[in-house]
């Protein structure tokens, strides 16, 4: 009994190694991809995982190209990562992946548009995903990695969903530059709302919708936004495309210059 025992764990640590390398792909999560590598194959968590993707969007614009930052939030560098986005929760691909810092694309059996690391260990980097064409609906960001050593290290899966419909962001940039967040039009609204803010620096703008508890529901984010007004139109869901119930909210405006925040009524 012995003898088997040591067999046996002798397989396993063999199947990490094989699997760990930067070279084996299709491990994202996604549908028909070939699983999800972090938990099938580094089953145990040997800390808490601290990973983060900044960059993809809530609501994306058909054809625009988002910069999508993977990077370690703690002392343990990425061993390697997986992603691929998916359109809705099919294996149909959305949009194109590309390389950036440290990334490569890849393609394999299921996943023929997926991006990794160049080189395992690495503590941060970035690729381009352009977002698709119009009518493509809700898509999915499907991301596995295995963070630190391949038999002692922690598993992490995101599934980030990015909308379509019913929502769009329209720009005037030929208006009077100001940092001023309007009250929603209608409100109370049914439906969908109109939310226009106008910013006067350039840089990352993001748009949060919380509960009268303070959870998170939506967010919207406006990479590199050039000064000018910006009109959001927000059909009443949240981050998983469910529609909300009556009730009042918060929407909050983050951006280089500050932040502001105005209440808002969705009668159903």
């Amino acid at each position: 009994m012995r003898i088997t025992a040591i067999i046996i764990i002798t397989c396993l640590l063999s199947v990490n190694i094989l699997l760990s390398d930067p070279a084996y792909v299709g491990f994202s999560g996604a549908p028909t991809a070939n699983g999800t590598c972090s938990n099938s194959c580094h089953a145990q968590d040997a800390f808490t995982p601290s990973c983060e993707i900044i960059g993809f969007p809530a609501i994306y614009v058909h054809g625009e190209q988002y910069t999508i930052t993977v990077r370690k939030d703690g002392f343990q560098a990425i061993k390697q990562f997986n992603c691929s986005v998916r359109k809705d929760s099919d294996s149909t691909n959305a949009g194109l992946l590309e390389a950036g810092f440290a990334t490569e694309a890849y393609s394999t059996t299921n996943e023929t548009n997926g991006i990794h690391w160049v080189s395992a260990d690495t503590d941060s980097g970035n690729f381009i995903w352009t977002a698709p064409e119009i009518s493509t609906g809700h898509v999915t960001l499907y991301w596995a990695c295995l963070q630190g050593k391949r038999a002692f290290g922690a598993n992490q899966e995101f599934a980030i969903k990015a909308f379509e419909e019913g929502n769009s962001i329209d720009f005037i940039s030929d208006l009077p530059r100001a940092f001023k967040l309007d009250q929603n039009y209608p409100n109370p609204f049914n439906s969908a709302t109109t939310i226009s803010l106008q910013i006067s620096q350039p840089g990352d703008v993001i748009l949060d919708i919380t509960n009268i508890l303070g959870q998170l529901i939506q967010t919207v984010s406006i990479p590199r936004a050039q000064p000018g007004q910006y009109s959001i139109l927000w059909s009443g869901f949240d981050k998983d495309g469910r529609d909300l119930p009556s009730g009042l909210y918060f929407y909050q405006l983050k951006t280089p210059e500050g932040e502001l925040t105005r209440k808002m009524t969705i009668l159903r």
